[in-house]
């Protein structure tokens, strides 16, 4: 039979994610089988989504490179501020007869309400309320609801706007197969661009996915295909409003890459995705579309210290196609090219870059950002929408918090300098 030699070790990562494991004393001899694996502090969190994440099942020897990697699959879920496997013998006295792993975590919060106020120098401004359900149910589901009304006296395409949005996301539903859904409706009172005429326009839009997970090594490594079907469409009413653009049913496809490593206030790894939409005239649709979307994320860490990072960030769209009356992609504002105003070019294709630095200011939850832009739209089919012209780019300096007893819960706030045009310096704030 196997022996276990040495003594526990703990040790501190990731700013309060920590790992307990038998630290084997000589390597001459394998590790005990795994003969029980037992969890703790889960009040919420089902047994099997903390199981299914790990390197380790009964009858596995219980190696250290595999228990840290299954404490580092189950933080990668991003559900707990605080994971700690522990090996002990499962006879105390007894060493060959196996190892009993203890799971322990902390919880995050995963109710989440959220108002939300936007308002810019031109006078724009919308009120609403965001509420997100993280860990749904126990299973690691998101449930993300969002209502909003504004006033836009300086929007070219809008005077005023209520807008509502419900999606969930249920991976891994049924093995390794999943199913995500979403509604989305909004309601405006809209301009024709160049023009004062005012007109009643009602939009919608629903998503149906399924998602296949390929990821086969713990902690997750790989990809994540989806296809599914979209549906939208535009009612207009008044005696200013265009003809109705109608609506179409699209195909959906797509697939993401993800090797990220979730570190509580920082990440490491890579991500990539890509997908596209289409819809022919005729099948199910007045008008038909082509949309191709994709994006790449490297998250660096810097040798200066713990959580200090550069975050590299590439995407870009394309679009063909479509009613024609409204370009779909858009730059500026929080997020996307901070030092100029929201949608401050538009068109139906676009490109962007960006660069984060990010490093703790003390606490590791507040973090220094500085950060570069870059980014062009074109093909704009609005003549009076600013597209064209060549990169755009702006720098800016601000703080990002990442509260740690919510999932997934961001904010930033900051100054950004536009670098060619604009209108000057900006505040920008956002996140969650």
């Amino acid at each position: 039979m196997n022996t276990l030699r040495g003594a526990l070790g703990v040790t501190s990562l990731a700013g309060g994610l920590w790992l307990a494991t038998a630290i084997p004393a000589a390597a001459e001899t394998a590790a005990p089988p795994v003969v029980a694996i037992e969890f703790s502090g889960n009040e919420r969190t089902r047994e099997r989504v903390m199981r299914r994440e790990m390197a380790l099942a009964p009858g596995d020897p219980a190696e250290p490179d595999a228990i840290e990697r299954s404490r580092q699959g189950i933080s990668d879920l991003g559900l707990f501020r605080q994971v700690e496997i522990t090996a002990r013998e499962a006879e105390p006295g007894d060493p060959e007869a196996g190892t009993v792993l203890d799971v322990a975590v902390r919880e995050k919060r995963f109710l989440l309400p959220v108002p939300r106020i936007d308002a810019s120098s031109d006078r724009d401004r919308s009120f609403g309320l965001q509420l997100r359900w993280n860990n749904a149910f126990g299973e690691n589901h998101t449930l993300n609801a969002f209502v909003a009304d504004g006033r836009y006296p300086a929007d070219r395409l809008r005077d005023r706007e209520q807008r509502g949005r419900i999606a969930y996301d249920a991976p891994l539903l049924v093995g390794d197969w999943g199913l995500a859904g979403s509604l989305e409706r909004t309601e405006r009172r809209a301009r024709l661009s160049g023009s004062e005429a005012l007109f009643d326009e009602t939009l919608h839009r629903a998503e149906l996915r399924v998602t296949h997970d390929l990821r086969d090594t713990r902690p997750r490594r790989g990809w994540v295909a989806h296809a599914g079907l979209a549906y939208e469409g535009q009612r207009v009413s008044g005696e200013d409003a265009p003809a109705p653009d109608g609506h179409a049913t699209a195909v959906l496809v797509g697939a993401r890459h993800d090797n990220r490593r979730f570190h509580l206030y920082s990440e490491t790894g890579r991500s990539a995705s890509l997908s596209a939409e289409v819809a022919q005239r005729g099948w199910g649709s007045d008008y038909g579309y082509r949309r191709i979307d994709l994006g790449h994320e490297e998250y660096l860490a810097l040798p200066q210290g713990e959580h200090h990072s550069l975050y590299l960030i590439a995407r870009g769209g394309w679009y063909a196609g479509g009613p024609g009356r409204t370009n779909v992609h858009d730059l500026g504002g929080s997020g996307t090219l901070r030092g100029y105003a929201n949608d401050y070019l538009e068109g139906q294709r676009y490109g962007y870059l960006a660069a984060e630095y990010l490093r703790p200011l003390g606490p590791n939850w507040l973090r220094l950002l500085v950060v570069a832009e870059a980014g062009f739209a074109g093909g704009s089919v609005d003549p009076n929408a600013r597209s064209g012209g060549g990169v755009h780019a702006s720098i800016g300096v601000g703080l990002r918090l990442r509260f740690s007893w919510f999932v997934n819960f961001e904010l930033e706030a900051g100054v950004a300098q536009p670098l060619r045009r604009g209108d000057g310096r900006r505040f920008f704030a956002g996140g969650v």
